[in-house]
């Protein structure tokens, strides 16, 4: 370099730094050499959403370095120093790869409306297989993409899911009901009730077998199915109160109430003891009784409660109670708790011919008479019309 010394108010010659004034050459080399070392080096900056990465404080011209972005961001290139010109590059916001997230999702069937990579902030709609629904839209956040699923579409009220094919609804089984729409499970019946056919829809639909009576809310849902008593069921269609009171006694068997007269249980009915009358039939044998259908009966001459039979006589001959042949006599035996609710009279019951022949002739004879005497009224009415017509027709 050279410098120009001025002594005094003239200048003097140019002489090699150091020869005339060494102070001031020192002084000026010195400005000069921070001058072009601050045109030259950059002082780095990091960017927005990011930090210097492995960028130094001071980047020299001509260098490159790579700054580092906050998760959710990515950086847009190197920052670079031209002669003191810094270039930063950005920190953008992440798109989403949507292709690889559906590849993970179960049932998609495309990508819908919804681009390879989703832009931050954007959203879109997968398209789900056959009876699936979408959960809604997929969105994107700085890389991260929403929850999203292809629900089954809902089973409607009386059908599950198939357990083996969940995008299937199947009915209801038996002694169970589903009130609501969805893919949940059915409902069990309460304990020892069941429904009378697939795809029920309510508890109202379940039932109690008939040796159980049913307790039910206000709305008609069973809530429990509790026991008859002994030799007691449910018998009838009738409308359930509820209570123990619905249990009756199976045939064949007789209440025992409690002081309140509610049912304790049910005790066998006494037969009726019917050898008298099997035993002592009155009468010639021509013309006696004959045990009919009591003959299954007459071995142990005990007729069940509850059941009944009748005597019979042969045919051509009618029951007659001793010389009355007009009497019709009821020949059957009833049975209820040991006690004979319904027998012969007592008395000489025979079978005779006149019993059988006179009564019917008796009928047909009073029949023949009362025909004859309508007739006859009809008669006197039709008389007494004709001559009402002839005389309004004089009066004309």
């Amino acid at each position: 370099f050279r410098v120009a010394c001025l002594w005094g108010s003239s200048p003097k010659k140019w002489d090699p730094m150091g020869s005339l004034c060494p102070r001031m050459a020192v002084a000026v080399m010195a400005l000069q050499h921070l001058e072009i070392a601050s045109a030259q080096d950059c002082t780095m900056m990091a960017p927005e959403h990011g930090n210097l990465g492995d960028c130094p404080q001071t980047l020299s011209s001509g260098s490159t370095c790579l700054p580092a972005c906050l998760p959710g961001y990515e950086v847009t290139g190197r920052a670079s120093c031209s002669s003191g010109a810094l270039g930063v590059p950005s920190c953008t916001p992440s798109a989403c790869n949507v292709t690889e997230a559906a590849a993970l999702l179960q049932h998609v069937a495309s990508l819908g409306n919804c681009p390879e990579l989703l832009e931050s902030g954007d959203f879109c709609e997968l398209e789900c297989l056959s009876r699936f629904l979408p959960s809604g839209n997929i969105s994107c956040e700085l890389g991260n993409l929403s929850d999203f699923a292809c629900l089954t579409e809902p089973c409607l009220p009386g059908f599950q899911a198939d357990p083996t094919r969940p995008e299937e609804c199947e009915l209801c089984p038996l002694g169970s009901y589903k009130q609501d729409e969805g893919s949940g499970p059915c409902e069990r019946c309460p304990e020892n009730s069941k429904t009378n056919a697939t795809g029920r829809t309510s508890s109202q639909d379940c039932q109690c077998p008939v040796v159980f009576y049913e307790r039910r809310n206000g709305l008609g849902e069973l809530l429990s199915c509790l026991p008859c008593p002994n030799n007691s069921a449910v018998i009838g269609s009738g409308q359930p109160s509820g209570q123990r009171q619905d249990c009756q006694c199976l045939e064949g068997f007789m209440p025992v109430l409690s002081d309140d007269d509610s049912l304790l249980h049910c005790r066998p009915a006494e037969p009726c003891d019917v050898s008298d009358l099997l035993r002592n039939l009155t009468g010639s044998e021509e013309f006696k009784l004959k045990t009919g259908t009591c003959d299954p009966y007459a071995k142990t001459s005990m007729l069940p409660s509850g059941k009944q039979c009748s005597l019979l006589c042969d045919a051509g001959l009618g029951a007659q109670l001793g010389s009355d042949i007009f009497r019709a006599i009821d020949l059957t035996l009833a049975c209820d708790d040991g006690k004979l609710v319904r027998s012969p009279p007592q008395g000489n019951v025979w079978c005779s011919q006149a019993s059988w022949d006179v009564p019917p002739l008796v009928f047909l004879g009073l029949t023949t008479l009362a025909t004859i005497l309508g007739a006859a009224a009809i008669e006197v009415r039709q008389t007494s019309f004709e001559r009402q017509y002839a005389k309004a027709l004089r009066g004309r």
